[in-house]
């Protein structure tokens, strides 16, 4: 008699392993990302904007002398509004049961215990999208944008060079340039020790070899499976993300410096299996023998002092859309209200 085992011996396979993170949404346990009641409100509305009434700061206004039988000027108290853009994403994931018999795994466990970081990193990659529209900072040197006060060297003396490879010490970060472009912010610059400064590793290797002695043993707890150092008492958040080609060669490194809570941001609640812009759904096919989950959301982020003038071709606005600067308006009285620079070098 032949048997199964005169014909073949099957392979061994141990459980499957999950492939490590190459990265991590670390600004959004940063301080710089608030999460309020009024922002989660503005989420869980309708519309494709938002609006966020504020009034104009008076504390700047010169007074005046008294003059006897004279009435005083009357500086008034004016309001405006920031205008936000609510964001509906959804993902989806399919697993088939036939692959998970054969393989012994089970994916669909996987998925779900997946959801939370993976919603976290988009979250951030659209951060990333609405902070380049707001300072320009993924198109050409000196670019005008709606925040471009804030960027260093503005409209007309960015450091950086399109052409990389060839760069000179000039067209790098240093710690003279981290200086310079903290003092745009003026008087808010202290607080940046609440915030972070976001940068790419590249860039950080370079101030570790340059100015080693301003990285302080001293960590910030953070939410993060490890701690935060700080360089000159500003929290440092990586992000392999921050940079783009050269449009001669070699890369064009964006770095942010930003104070705590400049960043509003809110979610419209997610309910169970129910249909809802913001739900996380089940459903099994059972045709094809498979399971399908789909994580849709309905969030807010804004940064303070913005004001979103788009008009998305879709239901709601692209990472793309959020990343062109026509789309964006400054609404504060000066630059420096908004608690953010931006520097771009190339390393």
């Amino acid at each position: 008699m032949v048997s199964i085992a005169d014909l073949w011996v099957p392979d061994v396979w141990v459980s499957a392993l999950r492939e490590p993170q190459a990265t991590y949404p670390v600004l959004f346990q940063s301080g710089v990302v608030t999460r309020s009641p009024i922002m989660d409100n503005l989420a869980s509305g309708e519309g494709q904007s938002v609006n966020v009434p504020y009034f104009k700061d008076i504390t700047d206004q010169s007074d005046e002398i008294q003059i006897e039988n004279t009435a005083p000027s009357d500086q008034g108290q004016t309001g405006s509004k920031m205008v936000g853009v609510p964001l509906n994403r959804v993902s989806k994931n399919t697993s088939g049961a036939l692959a998970a018999a054969v393989t012994g795994t089970n994916p669909l466990a996987q998925i779900i215990s997946a959801i939370y970081m993976r919603r976290m990193k988009q979250r951030q990659s659209t951060t990333l999208a609405m902070l380049r529209g707001l300072f320009g900072s993924a198109g050409a040197a000196n670019v005008a944008a709606c925040m471009s006060a804030n960027r260093y060297g503005g409209t007309t003396a960015e450091p950086f060079t399109e052409n990389g490879l060839g760069a000179q010490s000039n067209n790098l970060f240093s710690p003279d340039l981290f200086i310079y472009a903290k003092a745009l912010l003026g008087e808010l610059a202290d607080q940046l020790a609440a915030g972070a400064m976001w940068v790419h590793p590249n860039v950080l290797a370079r101030l570790e070899q340059l100015d080693s002695l301003n990285f302080k043993s001293i960590v910030v707890p953070s939410a993060l499976p490890f701690t935060v150092t700080t360089y000159r008492g500003v929290p440092i958040y990586t992000s392999s993300a921050l940079y783009r080609a050269g449009t001669g060669n070699g890369f064009v490194y964006e770095t942010y410096l930003m104070a705590q809570g400049v960043i509003g941001y809110g979610e419209r609640a997610q309910k169970g299996d129910v249909i809802d812009v913001a739900a996380l759904t089940y459903f099994p096919d059972r045709d094809k023998n498979n399971e399908i989950v789909w994580d849709r959301t309905r969030h807010v982020q804004h940064v303070l002092g913005t004001k979103w003038i788009g008009n998305p071709a879709g239901q709601s606005a692209t990472n793309a859309e959020l990343q062109t600067t026509t789309n964006w308006q400054y609404v504060f009285q000066t630059a420096n209200r908004t608690p953010i620079v931006c520097i771009r070098t190339n390393g």
